[in-house]
C-alpha cells in the first residue's frame, strides 16, 4: 500500500504543478508545431513499451506460496487442521517443505500436511 501522509501528498502535489510549469515553458519556447512532433514520437516508444511490458517484466504472482518447518496440527469434531499451505487459487503455484504432523479424529475432520486447493472450508 502506498504512503498517503500528508508530507508524500503534498510533495505529490508540487511535483505535478512543477511538470505542468515545465511543459507549459517548454510548449510556449519551442512552439507547438515541434511540441506535436516530439509527443507523437514519445506515444509511439511508450506505446511498444507498453505492448512489451508483460512478456519483459516479471508477474506479480510468480512466487509460489511457501510453507516450511510447520508445527504439528490437530483437527476434531469436524475440524479442519493444516500444516503445510491452504490457498483458493488452484493456478497459483505453491512448495512445502518439511511439514508436521496433521492428526484428525471425529467425523467430518480433516487434517493436510501439504497443499490444499480449493475454497476454504
Amino acid at each position: 500500500m502506498p504512503c498517503r501522509s500528508a508530507r508524500w501528498v503534498w510533495a505529490g502535489r508540487i511535483v505535478f504543478a512543477l511538470v505542468v510549469a515545465g511543459l507549459v515553458v517548454y510548449l510556449a519556447v519551442v512552439g507547438l508545431d515541434r511540441a506535436d512532433k516530439l509527443a507523437s514520437s514519445i506515444g509511439v516508444v511508450v506505446a511498444l513499451l507498453a505492448l512489451g511490458a508483460p512478456y519483459l517484466l516479471p508477474s506479480p504472482g510468480s512466487e509460489p506460496d511457501r510453507a516450511e518447518d510447520t508445527g504439528n496440527a490437530r483437527a476434531s469434531a469436524g475440524g479442519l487442521a493444516t500444516t503445510g499451505t491452504q490457498t483458493a487459487d488452484g493456478n497459483r503455484p505453491a512448495q512445502v517443505t518439511r511439514t508436521g504432523d496433521a492428526t484428525a479424529d471425529g467425523p467430518g475432520s480433516v487434517a493436510n500436511s501439504g497443499i490444499q486447493r480449493g475454497p476454504r472450508r
